[in-house]
């Protein structure tokens, strides 16, 4: 991890899960739950975060083997009883409205006029990042509904398809917000990747720390976020800015299934930011947030949200944005 005591604390402090309340989330836990538990632990140093910890799976051993030979079967629909068992978001009611209006990953998926409905400040230059700079910090929280992991058995079987989907989550796809939200997800999972950028949409808690494994060439990971979301959507001044060293970068974004599913992508060529925002009046300390500063757009598609934002092409500029409550950044352990 970064050499710096500032980066150190930063992060013990956004990863580090209270242990007396972990202890007690661990004591109650399904036999899926303790399983991504264990999971996690041998493959990724540190408590889990305390979002991912919200996510754990509430089957017994018996429940998860249902699921898995119902998601095998494909036409045996998963109706409300067993979405409420397994702490799905399946239902047409689901609130996703707000991640359609807010969520900026972008990364050339999507239309250019969904640039209306994105927080114009969700992308910014590094030249922002300096101490003194007033900024607007677009909103850190989880724009999705509660929603828990499937067990890694089941999520195997099912595919990124609205085919797939359809047969097994019909209630979906009976709502135009969630319809669209998840037609949001498949543009993600189903365009090819950017140029020396492996990509997954991540079904599974074991599928995320799989791919990251893979694609930094670790077994062993360490796992970033941002402190908290205290100071969203407000105009705040940047205090200190400390770049993070780093050797190859995982990022994973939520992205809206019925259940918890990520969006994950190796980065290259970016710039990692530990930034603390204080109130402008007083100067009292509100938050760190993580950004990541892309420095080479020459890739990207002209129609990224991020170049629309920032009113400039490919190639011509770097692109930051602040990491959320959902988002995760997994580096490698040994280089650290």
């Amino acid at each position: 991890m970064a050499s710096s005591t500032f980066a150190i604390v930063l992060f013990v402090i956004a990863l580090t899960f209270p242990t007396s309340h972990f202890a007690a989330h661990t004591s109650s836990s399904s036999f899926t739950a303790l399983n991504q538990l264990k999971y996690w632990a041998e493959n990724v140093q540190g408590t889990m975060p305390g979002n991912l910890l919200s996510k754990l799976s509430p089957l017994s051993k018996e429940q998860a083997e249902h699921f898995t030979s119902l998601a095998s079967e494909k036409n045996l629909p998963f109706d409300a009883n067993l979405c409420s068992l397994a702490n799905l978001a399946c239902l047409s009611k689901a609130r996703v409205d707000s991640f359609l209006d807010k969520n900026n990953y972008g990364y050339g998926r999507i239309s250019p006029n969904v640039v209306l409905h994105v927080d114009p400040f969700s992308f910014f230059r590094l030249s922002l990042l300096k101490q003194g700079n007033m900024v607007h910090l677009s909103s850190l929280e989880n724009q999705l509904p509660q929603q828990s992991f499937l067990p890694s058995q089941t999520a195997s079987k099912i595919s990124v398809t609205e085919n797939d989907l359809r047969k097994l989550f019909p209630q979906s796809f009976e709502s135009p917000q969630t319809k669209d939200a998840i037609q949001y997800t498949l543009i993600y999972c189903n365009t090819p990747a950017l140029k020396e950028e492996p990509q997954s949409c991540a079904k599974s808690l074991e599928e995320m720390i799989e791919f990251s494994k893979t694609a930094i060439g670790d077994k062993n990971l360490v796992a970033l976020a941002s402190k908290n979301t205290e100071g969203s959507r407000k105009e705040l001044m940047v205090g200190r800015v400390e770049k993070l060293k780093y050797g190859k970068t995982v990022a994973c974004h939520q992205l809206f299934l019925p259940f918890a599913t990520y969006f994950c992508h190796l980065l290259s060529n970016i710039e990692v930011y530990a930034v603390d925002v204080v109130e402008p009046r007083t100067k009292v300390p509100v938050n760190t947030v993580t950004v990541v500063c892309h420095m080479d757009t020459s890739g990207w598609s002209p129609d990224h949200v991020a170049l629309k934002i920032l009113k400039t092409s490919p190639g011509q500029s770097e692109a930051c944005h602040w990491m959320s409550q959902s988002d995760l950044i997994f580096i490698s352990q040994g280089k650290n």
